[in-house]
Parts: structure tokens; C-alpha cells; sequence
């Protein structure tokens, strides 16, 4: 029976006949190990055997552990390649798509539109049969006896012209004359200037603004059947039946020389607020330059007022240090000639920054003399400026940003101490928008024009040309946001007065809705859109029912008078069915 071997120790071999004297060292050396088999140094051998063997495989299976960590991140790293490479084909396919859909609304804006069809003139009347034949004068004065007495007209015709008038009634032959002698109103005749024909539409800006009535000339000129019916059936004095007379100056139609009507009577006027606010801020830098101490102190409240702009969120709560600043650097520049006598020398009359001039109001009104400090405008100009380059840029990629900035602008403006004779100097930020978006205010122009980008705002770059649509629409909404954020204000329970009220967007919302078709630009939609969305609580809130059918005419029948593809205008649409969805608001008209 073999001896039992012990951890640590090895086994020794069989015996060998070839090799009796290792074998009986072995076995010597096997006894004395089995003997020692249970003192320290036995135990000391096999637990470092041990260590060595766990020190082995530890190691072995770190090395393993490692490498299937390494197998992992690969893993991880191939499949985000995947996602990134599969991503980059989506969003390049997109752009593509994006920019097949630009080149072919480039294309379908090109196409040029077909002239409008003239419409057919009314049938000739056939010859009534009569049994006899009266003369002139007897004719006349039965059918003047039996009409009822006409309206007076603007103008009386000729001898020649009435007594030519008077025959053509007496007879059937000359009813049927009339007709086919009777100019045709789409197309001048060969003996009349071309310029003295009217256009075949009027200049008009809104039909639902409109102040002027029309005169009955111009409604037989707008109307072909009322241009060609006979003379007994209008007040309206006819085209003359002599082809050679032409028409005098007198004669024209004013409505197709007067001028275009705009959205406000001081439309004209905010653009030289503009130029009066650039001479506010060049002044400033003057007396800058020759006081030093004027120049740090107005540097210190510019650079408050524009960073204090800069911090407004949307968080409640959070805007209240901010507009504290703003505030404290206007009161401070109504102050400031304790400090600066220099501000005394130079009061400027705020009727230059106005669209009209208040009278004076009652005793005890703030700012009621004829001039304020120039400082305190040119911060105001400075808030307006700083309000509107955050429209630009924050409200054009987050429309939601500008209720904020609108919330600050009409607060500070509404504040009796910030304003002139008791009426407020918001005119300083509407001059802005006037400059920067007038589609707000009524004006149009083709936007693949040199002159109608230059009417619509379209801004030009630092090497004079112009920047992309993409950019012109980013602005545009800021803009259209923030003026949404100032008119659609809640002053009901204010002891303030409201600086710009909701009438002017409801102007501004007609103004741009009224646009014949042949007028509409892509602008006009981005704006719209702007100060629709996200503002149609308020809008609702304020006009209720009457406010419910203007945006059907916005988000509905407007959208209708763009060109077949055009992007803009079908986001009008979008946005209906957007507030569908979320509010379940219906504007359809039933």
C-alpha cells in the first residue's frame, strides 16, 4: 500500500529497479517529511504553493475580465459609429430635401403669372319695335319725367357730348351705337394717352381700414358692367362717345393718384423719431468727448441697462433685479444734474422722439414742462435698442423669450415718472419696429426684389449683401413675438396706463391679412405666425368671440392668397391645427 501523501508534499515515484539508491533517498527524504509533516515549516511551504497558484489564476482572470471589458466598450463604440453615421444620412437627406423644396419654390416664384382675363362686355340690347317714332325732345322729357330725380354727379358733360346722349336714348339704333362705341374700360383707346388710363386695381392698403369712401367714379372704374351699363342706369357721368376727346387733368380719378393709405397716420412719422434718436446718441458721444466724467457715468448706465436686458428670463421671480437696475439707472438720470451740471445745458424737447406733441397736463403732473434730460432719452433709447437686439436674437430661435423682454419694456414705459406731459415715450421703441419690421405697419413689397427687401427689412451684411432667408425669418419672428409680447398687455388691474394697447395688434393683424394676393410675401407670413403663436391666450382673452374670427381669417383664408407651395404660408395652417389639437379651438366658420 502506498504511503498517503500530505498537502504540499509531493508523491514520490514507484520504485524503480534501475535506480535503487534515488530510491531510497527519496524514500528517506519522503519519512522525514511525513514525520515533519505538521511543523511550521511544512505549513509555511504549502500556503506559499497556495499563494502562488491563487496568485496565478487571479492574475489570469484579470486578464480575461480585461478583455471582455475591452470587447464591451468596442461594442459600445461600433454601435454609437452606427447611430452617428445613420444619423448623418438622415439629417443629409433632409437637407437635401430641404433645399429640392427651396429650389423648386424658387422655381414655381419665377413662373410668370398670366394676365387677368378681360371680361366679355354685356350683350348688345336689341331694337325695342316701336310704332312711331317721337322726336328728340319730346323723348327726353317723358324719360325725364318718369325717372326718378338722380344723385348729383362730380362731373356734367359737354353740350355736344348731352345732346349726342339725348339721341342715342330717342332712338333703338342709337341705344345699340352706344354700346358699340362706348370705350372699353380694360383696354385705352387709340387716340387716349395710355396714362390717363386707371389701373386695373386700386393701391388701396386694407379694405376693412379704409377711412375714404369710394366716389362713384371709382366703383364704375373698379366695375366693368357699372363702366359699360347706359347713361339712365348710373349717377356716374359716361366715357365720352367722341374718340377724339381726351380726357383732362381734372377729369382723372383721385383715387388712382392718392397716395396709399397706411396702417397709422404717423406711420411716416416713426421714421424720423428713428433719424432723431441717431442724433440723440451722436450728441451724447459729443459732450462725451469733452467731459470725461459725463462720458464714465453714461458709459456705467448704458452698459447696466444692457446687461440687465440681458439677464431676463421667463422663470417667475427672477426678472425683479434685473428691472430694479434698469429703473434705478433712469431715476438716476432724471437726478443726475446734482452730479452733473452738464445735463442742465443740454435739455432736449421729447416732441422730437413722439408722434404727436401732448398739451400740457393738469398741476402736479411729472415731466410737464417742454424739455427733459437728454440723458434720460438716450437710456430709454438704449433699452428700446437692447430689448430689440434680444428680439433679433433670442426670440427669433425661441419665440417664448420675448413675453419677458414685452413685460419690462411696458412696464418701465407705462411709468408716469419715464414719461412727457402724462403720455408715454413708447413712439422710441415703435420707431424701432417701423424700421425693422414694417410689415407690421402696413408696407409691402416682393421679397425677390432689391426694392421690396429693402421695404421689408430684409438687413444686408458687413459686405453689403444681403443675409439669407433663413436669418431674415429668424429675425422677422423675434420681431413679430415681441411686439405680440408688448401690445397684448393686461392693464385692468394696473394703477398704470396702458403705453401701447391690443388696438394696434388688432391693426397690425389687419393690415397684413387685408394684402391682395398679388401682394403677399413669405415675411408677411413668418411675422403673423410670430405674433399668433404663443400669444392666443392673451389675443382671445382680450377680443374674445370677435378675436376667434380674426384668426380664422389669419390661420385660414390668408394662407389661401399665397402661392401654391409657399412654406410660410402653410405654417399658418399648421399652427390651426396645432391649437386644435392642444386647445381645441375650432375656427372653422360654420
Amino acid at each position: 500500500m502506498a504511503p498517503t501523501s500530505f498537502p504540499g508534499v509531493s508523491s514520490s515515484p514507484p520504485p524503480s529497479n534501475s535506480n535503487n539508491d534515488n530510491t531510497e533517498d527519496k524514500m528517506d527524504d519522503y519519512e522525514r517529511r511525513w514525520r515533519e509533516r505538521n511543523s511550521e515549516e511544512t505549513h509555511k511551504i504549502a500556503l506559499a504553493a497556495a499563494l502562488a497558484r491563487h496568485n496565478e489564476i487571479r492574475e489570469r482572470a484579470l486578464g480575461i475580465l480585461q478583455l471582455e471589458q475591452l470587447r464591451e466598450e468596442a461594442e459600445i463604440l461600433r454601435q454609437k459609429r452606427i447611430q452617428t453615421e445613420e444619423r448623418v444620412k438622415l439629417e443629409t437627406q433632409r437637407a437635401m430635401e430641404q433645399l429640392r423644396i427651396r429650389e423648386e419654390e424658387n422655381k414655381a416664384r419665377q413662373i410668370p403669372q398670366p394676365p387677368p382675363r378681360v371680361p366679355t362686355p354685356p350683350p348688345a340690347i336689341p331694337p325695342a319695335v316701336q310704332p312711331k317714332q317721337p322726336d328728340n325732345a319730346t323723348t327726353s322729357a317723358s324719360q325725364q319725367a318718369n325717372q326718378p330725380p338722380p344723385a348729383p354727379a362730380p362731373q356734367q358733360p359737354s353740350s355736344s357730348n348731352a345732346s349726342q346722349t339725348s339721341q342715342t336714348k330717342a332712338t333703338p339704333q342709337g341705344t345699340i351705337q352706344q354700346h358699340l362705341n362706348q370705350p372699353n374700360a380694360f383696354q385705352p383707346s387709340q387716340s387716349q394717352p395710355i396714362a390717363s388710363q386707371p389701373p386695373k386695381q386700386q393701391p388701396t392698403v386694407s379694405d376693412a381700414i379704409q377711412k375714404q369712401a369710394e366716389t362713384p367714379a371709382n366703383q364704375a372704374n373698379q366695375n366693368p358692367q357699372l363702366a359699360q351699363a347706359p347713361a339712365t342706369a348710373t349717377t356716374a357721368p359716361q366715357h365720352p362717345q367722341n374718340p377724339s376727346h381726351t380726357p383732362q387733368a381734372g377729369e382723372t380719378s383721385s383715387a388712382h393718384t392718392q397716395k396709399p393709405q397706411n396702417l397709422h397716420e404717423s406711420v411716416d412719422r416713426y421714421v424720423t423719431i428713428h433719424k432723431n434718436l441717431k442724433e440723440v446718441r451722436k450728441a451724447i458721444k459729443e459732450r462725451g468727448e469733452k467731459d470725461a466724467q459725463f462720458k464714465k457715468k453714461a458709459g456705467e448706465m448704458r452698459r447696466a441697462i444692457t446687461r440687465s436686458v440681458g439677464q431676463l428670463t421667463g422663470e417667475r421671480g427672477a426678472n425683479k433685479v434685473p428691472t430694479d437696475t434698469i429703473v434705478a439707472q433712469l431715476e438716476a438720470s432724471l437726478g443726475i444734474s446734482t452730479v452733473l451740471e452738464a445735463v442742465h445745458s443740454q435739455p432736449y424737447p421729447p416732441e422730437l422722439v413722439m408722434a404727436s406733441k401732448p398739451e400740457r397736463g393738469p398741476q402736479g403732473t411729472l415731466n410737464n414742462g417742454e424739455h427733459m434730460p437728454l440723458l434720460t432719452i438716450y437710456l430709454l433709447n438704449i433699452l428700446a435698442k437692447s430689448a430689440i437686439a434680444q428680439f433679433c436674437s433670442e426670440a427669433g430661435a425661441n419665440p417664448k423669450t420675448a413675453d419677458p423682454i414685452g413685460v419690462i419694456l411696458v412696464s418701465v414705459f407705462a411709468q408716469r415718472r419715464f414719461s412727457w406731459r402724462g403720455r408715454s415715450l413708447i413712439d422710441i421703441v415703435i420707431a424701432k419696429f417701423r424700421i425693422l419690421c414694417p410689415v407690421l405697419f402696413g408696407v409691402r413689397g416682393n421679397d425677390k426684389t432689391e426694392e421690396g427687401r429693402a421695404k421689408l427689412g430684409w438687413k444686408k451684411d458687413q459686405n453689403g449683401n444681403w443675409i439669407s432667408e433663413q436669418e431674415h425669418n429668424d429675425r422677422m419672428t423675434g420681431l413679430g413675438a415681441g411686439y405680440a409680447s408688448i401690445c397684448l398687455r393686461d392693464f385692468s388691474k394696473s394703477q398704470l396706463f396702458n403705453p401701447w394697447p391690443a388696438t394696434n395688434y388688432w391693426f397690425s393683424l389687419a393690415s397684413i391679412t387685408c394684402t391682395r394676393p398679388d401682394d403677399t410675401s413669405s415675411t408677411q407670413f413668418v411675422v403673423l405666425k410670430a405674433m399668433i403663436d404663443n400669444h392666443t391666450a392673451h389675443f382671445l382673452r382680450i377680443y374674445g368671440d370677435m378675436g376667434v374670427r380674426a384668426l380664422h381669417v389669419a390661420l385660414e383664408d390668408f394662407p389661401h392668397k399665397a402661392a401654391a407651395g409657399n412654406v410660410a404660408a402653410s405654417s399658418l395652417q399648421v399652427l390651426a391645427a396645432k391649437l386644435r389639437r392642444d386647445t381645441g379651438l375650432t375656427l372653422e366658420v360654420k
